[in-house]
């Protein structure tokens, strides 16, 4: 008789044990959102990979980028100032910080990573994540908004980029981001 309890006992101990952390932890029908809204935001990023305080460094590379004419598998990360307008660098709404790889053997393109954060009114602390390919042979420079945080929360939408040639070489792009997001 003991024998028979002692297996029931273990039995039960092992079925609890299985049981253990589960990965869905709740469901139930989703709350009601507040209205959808688009806002079209406008700004310019200010790069700057060759100063003496440089807002973008190379992180990585293969031991063929130098040889590539497209500069394929160099990496780099960044942490640069948004501004509206192209000659002001003090009025700064937010930052754009992520990395972009170059990420293509036959045109000259990047895969992006970049986290928009805000700093100016209404969306003080709120962010766009944007993430996707740019191809620089391509007139049409988009990326994908993945998501958001703050008044951002579920965004979705699409930057337009424009390079705006200011002499010298040197092109500061004009982002034109279209998102959508309940606020």
């Amino acid at each position: 008789m003991s024998s028979t309890t002692t297996i029931f006992l273990v039995f039960l101990v092992s079925i609890s044990l299985c049981q253990g952390e589960k990965l869905v932890v709740e469901e139930k029908d989703a709350p009601k959102l507040p209205k959808l809204k688009q806002t079209q935001l406008r700004f310019y990023i200010k790069e700057d990979f060759t100063g003496p305080d440089p807002t973008g460094v190379v992180i990585a590379q293969a031991a063929s980028t130098n040889s590539s004419s497209t500069q394929f598998g160099l990496t780099y990360t960044f942490d640069n100032p948004l501004t509206l307008d192209l000659e002001n660098t003090t009025d700064v709404v937010g930052r754009s910080q992520g990395f972009f790889s170059l990420t293509s053997k036959e045109t000259f393109s990047a895969t992006v990573l970049m986290t928009l954060i805000f700093n100016e009114e209404k969306f003080n602390g709120s962010s766009l994540v944007v993430a996707g390919r740019v191809d620089s042979a391509d007139g049409l420079r988009e990326i994908p908004v993945i998501g958001g945080s703050g008044v951002f929360k579920f965004a979705t939408g699409y930057c337009d980029i424009k390079p705006i040639d200011i002499g010298g070489g040197i092109e500061i792009p004009l982002y034109n981001i279209y998102v959508r997001h309940y606020y």
